[in-house]
């Protein structure tokens, strides 16, 4: 026998097995029951099925909750939040399908629902993890911006569009037609840019744009309307006429052909000035510097001026001075936007004035002394409606 453990305990599988299939006590049946018998419930205990397609739709400060009552057995359903201290309870029949709307102050909610039978028995819990929007949400949004709007002042408005929030849906532009008539245009969030060719000269539009958090659309979420009362000038219809100096392959016209690409770079001394013919006489309000980004990898070109002066003449002989501004020729790419008096005019000239220091950005651009202008573009806006 002594022999025989000791097989065992090398390890033979077969032997193993059937020794101790042998030797293990086998209890009766009652014993069994006697071992589960202290914890079964008498009876049973029926478990419903629970919810079946349970959702939610996001809206400000509420939700709508939905799903199907599934179990026939089912006679009331529980949302529950905040683990549980605070939910509602819906009586239900069999088969109903359920919207439920409740009011919830902006946030992140973890929703349990359950099912019950007219005994209380429940059913597992269905987690639905969702949130609401409210003030803080409201206030981070905006409409869908423009990259251009002009007009060419012949019946025509272009607009070209930046990219779409994340959670806005579509944007709402109403305009003024030819026939004096209001006309919508639905613009999609895959559209760049919008052409229209019935554009009543002079007026104002507006833009509204819709979000929706989860696209359900609880509630038509929108920031305050916006309109339009100023426009870009077509720079189809005008042309440099005159400037200071240029540098072989990038002239001066190119500061005024529509392509942030291209640059106007001059020579080796400040003033620096350009004079445009802008096609029209229009009421300017104001201009924008667009900074090159040609030479600087994505950064804006240091080389640029700290001051700079704008001036207005209906005639090109006599003109009026709209004042100098402080220019940022930091290398953070950005607009430079430049508000100014409304004044008519038909030519523009835009002077570099100086530069009085430059940060660098290597390869011998920017730094002290910097006497070179790289630009890459100006626009002229002016005022619609009266």
């Amino acid at each position: 026998m002594k022999d025989f453990f000791s097989k065992i305990r090398s390890g033979i599988p077969a032997v193993t097995a059937v020794v101790l299939a042998c030797i293990m006590p086998v209890p009766s049946c009652k014993e069994q029951d006697a071992m589960f018998k202290q914890y079964a419930v008498e009876g049973g205990i029926p478990y419903l099925g629970a919810v079946s397609g349970a959702k939610a739709r996001i809206g400000v400060n509420r939700l709508e909750v939905s799903f199907s009552v599934t179990d026939p057995a089912t006679a009331k359903v529980g949302i529950y939040w905040n683990e549980y201290e605070d939910s509602v309870m819906i009586a239900v029949e069999p088969g109903e399908q359920v919207r439920k709307m409740i009011d919830l102050p902006e946030g992140p909610y973890s929703l349990f629902i359950k099912s019950y039978d007219a005994q209380g028995n429940a059913s597992n819990p269905f987690e639905l993890i969702t949130r609401t929007v409210g003030a803080k949400y409201l206030a981070t949004l905006a409409h869908r911006s423009f990259k251009k709007k002009t007009t060419g002042f012949n019946s025509d408005l272009r607009i070209e569009w930046e990219t779409a929030a994340g959670d806005a849906r579509f944007t709402d532009l109403v305009y003024t037609a030819t026939d004096g008539t209001e006309k919508s245009l639905r613009i999609g969030n895959g559209v760049s840019e919008t052409q229209i060719d019935d554009y009543k000269q002079g007026t104002v539009f507006r833009r509204t744009t819709y979000y929706s958090p989860d696209n359900l659309w609880l509630d038509s979420i929108t920031p305050a309307p916006r309109t339009e009362n100023e426009l870009t000038v077509d720079k189809r219809l005008g042309r440099v006429i005159a400037y200071s100096t240029q540098t072989g392959g990038e002239e001066a016209a190119k500061f005024y052909d529509d392509d942030a690409n291209t640059v106007w770079q001059t020579g080796n001394s400040y003033p620096e000035y350009i004079t445009i013919d802008l096609g029209v006489e229009v009421p300017v309000t104001g201009f924008s510097v667009v900074p090159s980004i040609k030479h600087t990898d994505g950064k804006a070109d240091p080389r640029a001026p700290t001051t700079v002066r704008f001036e207005v003449s209906t005639d090109n002989d006599a003109w009026t001075s709209l004042g100098a501004y402080n220019y940022d020729n930091g290398t953070y790419f950005y607009e430079r936007l430049f508000e100014v008096e409304q004044t008519s005019a038909r030519y523009v000239r835009f002077t570099g004035v100086e530069c009085t220091g430059a940060p660098l950005y290597g390869n011998g651009i920017g730094g002290p002394n910097t006497v070179k202008m790289v630009l890459a573009e100006l626009n002229v806006n002016f005022k619609l409606g009266d």
